[in-house]
């Protein structure tokens, strides 16, 4: 199972050197024009000219409401992927840079390499999430999710799984399909499911889950594969299968993004695959949100559409919350949205 990480570009002919004294308008024309630059001097350097292009973003491109974020998250993309940083011996070869030890991990070989100033934000924030842990609602241990791999930051879903298994009679064979971190999975371990296959198209994800189980004693009931959807899947003796699908239509940029955010003919492909592939008496458990609706988004809902549109699935029961969010000044469109927005978990029988 080959992992993924940032590509690290080994010839830096074409960089410009960024210095404390390099006027950061001068440094932001060029990288707009499609320069590359490499900082040199120290961490805060970097990180002070990263904030100051943020905020100039900011002005170019407002944030007011869902579409002006994501265009204004897009050009940081595109303009920050030509800011580097040298890495040397496995470290951030600048002053007071923070110690990441994955850098030695992912890039054995390599002596001296470039990633984007971004990427080594991401691999330091995720090295903290792992190496610290993360605490889900009822679930007795720390999820340590590795790179790449996707954990949710909202919980609402969360709780509401786990009501449902709590009500649910006993499950012998489940299968986490998109297991992420593996946190519906721990869930379902917590709950006394006999056994339970967890599957994602990510390598990241299903080592992340791997870890995790090594660290609980290398729970013997929970299988990975690597596959997308139910492809080469034995779903003959399933008498459940969870998914927390996407929750918002938009354009896939990155592995971590197709956790997020799905293309139009995703739930046609999700539905479709389920049916074909689960034995009739299996439910399929969605957890999923009311977003895209609440922000403009699509006006139609993608479950009810497949349940009023085809006769593939039966509706058991829906469950829906509202979404409880501290008022934000900062991110007032987005409170907003969740005004509106309700999380859901949809049982369907097939």
């Amino acid at each position: 199972m080959q992992l993924t990480y940032p590509e690290p570009i080994l010839d830096n002919k074409d960089f410009i050197s960024f210095l404390a004294s390099t006027p950061n308008r001068k440094a932001f024309e060029g990288l707009r024009r499609g320069e590359n630059y490499f900082v040199e001097g120290t961490y805060g350097t970097a990180m002070a000219f990263y904030s100051w292009v943020k905020k100039q973003i900011n002005q170019l491109c407002p944030i007011t409401d869902y579409q002006s974020s994501r265009a204004n998250r897009s050009m940081l993309r595109e303009l920050s992927k030509r800011f580097f940083v040298r890495i040397v011996n496995s470290k951030v070869d600048l002053a007071n840079a923070p110690s990441i030890p994955w850098l030695a991990e992912f890039y054995p070989s390599l002596t001296e390499f470039y990633l984007p100033f971004t990427d080594i934000l991401g691999i330091n924030g995720a090295w903290q999430w792992y190496s610290n842990g993360v605490s889900f609602p009822n679930l007795q241990h720390q999820v340590h999710p590795y790179y790449g791999a996707y954990f949710p930051t909202r919980t609402e879903h969360l709780k509401l799984f786990d009501g449902w298994l709590k009500r649910s009679k006993p499950i012998k064979n489940a299968m986490d399909l998109g297991t992420g971190c593996g946190v519906l999975s721990f869930y379902m371990l917590k709950h006394g499911v006999a056994n339970v296959l967890a599957t994602d198209i990510n390598p990241n994800a299903l080592h992340s889950v791997n870890l995790d189980l090594q660290r609980q004693g290398n729970t013997p009931q929970v299988k990975l594969q690597q596959t997308d959807l139910f492809c080469n899947v034995d779903t003959s003796k399933l008498d459940l299968v969870v998914c927390n699908p996407p929750w918002i239509p938009d354009r896939v940029a990155g592995s971590n993004d197709m956790a997020m955010y799905h293309d139009d003919d995703f739930f046609e492909r999700f539905f479709r695959s389920a049916h074909d592939a689960l034995p009739k008496g299996c439910k399929l458990v969605i957890l999923f949100s009311t977003f895209a609706q609440a922000a403009g988004l699509s006006v139609e809902h993608p479950i009810a559409r497949e349940i009023t549109s085809n006769n593939r699935f039966t509706l058991v029961n829906r469950t829906q919350i509202p979404v409880k969010q501290k008022p934000s000044k900062r991110k007032s469109w987005l409170s907003d949205i969740r005004k509106d927005e309700r999380v859901e978990l949809w049982e369907l029988g097939r």
